[in-house]
């Protein structure tokens, strides 16, 4: 095995869940890391004898598997957990939106965007998609902690931005983003009740020109849904097919509220759906109908939206709490196994975004985002069914390892890549602002 001469990180005696498109487990497995990529995912008896690595993890009595990818979020909502409460979502907008005028700044923004980064670290995400204001400070921080992010311009009515300029601004920001590292550019817009058809008319151009997806939120609840139909005359999925925006690179949040023949234009068109139960839940928009997307062939994937209205960024909590709601609702305890639960959180995120050659899977030459997982805990034990414990009964707190790009970030639970004592302390003083 030429490949495996030159071996950064060498992963032996876990249990890997790779999910491949066998959803191949390994009982016994290793897996190999040089530089940023995967050499090998294999049982650890067929290692080749004598292999060498600079780095080796012992991981008997862990789970090893794929950084999670949180789909959908608004990072340096951080600043903002538990101040606005027990609020339909348009009033939770209007106060969110008056704090974030009149407040935030580039280093508080990069501030909360870094406390994300360390929370969701810590609960085993490697990649987050982040629409939020002072994007290119974020996406600078990203590629200096080295943390995957999805993200880029917003075009939005909210601000009373200056077209032209925001149009300008988005242009130069998808070339720059060309040459980063760590941020894989998108184009999004707020919603189509926070646009104009000129903005999203320059979406479609923007998708076109630079081959990004876009993303947006979309029939979050009714009241947005009687909104957009007042004043268009259709639905926010009608009036995004009128735009011609439904497609293979579109990803759209929430969706909530769906009729049938709006889940068949999903699954036509190709378009991805990005689930937030929890949110959805605390905001009282209801409960999509995940289960029935998810049977008409629509990709859904997870995320946890802001912590204004979450209040966390888990995305075990995620899992858990979409699982449960579509089994609850349903009346069915077979619609979402813990597998397709643990697919909205690996591979459908990433093929979502176009980026499942990439990431969202253990397979060889894909990017070294790898996670370990403590089992050697009395909340795991028994294991009977490894994904059960993965949705059922693993916390955040389980999470031992976490690796980006072949770059150990969690270690053991300590954070090797961001200072923690001191990041806590710069947050609390940017939150006595909002008192």
């Amino acid at each position: 095995m030429e490949s495996l001469k030159n071996i950064d990180i060498l992963i032996k005696g876990g249990k890997v869940i790779t999910m491949n498109k066998d959803r191949a487990l390994i009982e016994n497995g290793a897996v190999a890391i040089s530089g940023d990529k995967l050499a090998a995912v294999l049982p650890e008896d067929e290692l080749p004898a004598g292999i060498e690595a600079k780095t080796v993890i012992q991981a008997e009595g862990k789970v090893v598997m794929p950084g999670l990818i949180n789909a959908h979020s608004h990072l340096a909502m951080t600043l903002f957990r538990g101040l606005v409460e027990d609020l339909d979502l348009i009033p939770w907008l209007e106060k969110v939106w008056k704090y974030e005028l009149t407040v935030l700044d580039a280093d508080s923004v990069r501030a909360g965007t870094k406390l994300a980064f360390a929370e969701m670290l810590r609960g085993g995400v490697t990649c987050a998609h982040d629409m939020y204001w002072y994007y290119q400070e974020v996406s600078q921080l990203a590629e200096e902690v080295g943390f995957r992010l999805i993200g880029g311009p917003p075009i939005t009515g909210i601000g009373g931005i200056d077209f032209d300029l925001m149009i300008s601004q988005a242009h130069d920001e998808l070339k720059r983003l060309k040459d980063f590292e760590y941020v894989f550019p998108i184009v999004q817009a707020h919603s189509t009740y926070t646009t104009t058809p000129e903005m999203m008319h320059a979406v479609r151009e923007f998708k076109q020109e630079y081959k990004v997806p876009f993303t947006t939120h979309a029939s979050e609840n009714s009241s947005e849904i009687k909104q957009v139909t007042e004043q268009y005359g259709k639905t926010p999925i009608e009036l995004l097919a009128g735009y011609d925006l439904l497609d293979e690179r579109t990803v759209l949040a929430h969706c909530v509220k769906m009729r049938d023949d709006e889940i068949a234009m999903l699954k036509d068109t190709g378009t991805h759906v990005v689930h937030c139960p929890e949110s959805n839940l605390k905001l009282g928009s209801g409960v999509a109908r995940i289960a029935d997307m998810i049977a008409a062939g629509v990709n859904v994937c997870l995320g946890t939206d802001g912590t204004a209205s979450n209040n966390d960024l888990n995305l075990f909590g995620e899992m858990r709490t979409a699982a449960l709601l579509q089994k609850g609702v349903n009346e069915d305890p077979k619609v979402v196994s813990t597998l397709e639960a643990l697919e909205m959180v690996t591979i459908n995120g990433a093929r979502a975004y176009g980026l499942d050659d990439l990431i969202g899977s253990l397979e060889v030459g894909k990017k070294a985002d790898v996670i370990l997982l403590d089992f050697q805990k009395l909340h795991l034990t028994p294991c009977h069914d490894i994904y059960a414990n993965i949705v059922y009964s693993l916390g955040c707190e389980d999470i031992d390892t976490v690796i980006i790009d072949g770059k150990i970030h969690l270690d053991q639970g300590e954070l090797v890549t961001i200072e923690e004592e001191a990041l806590i302390a710069e947050v609390r003083e940017i939150g006595a602002r909002f008192e």
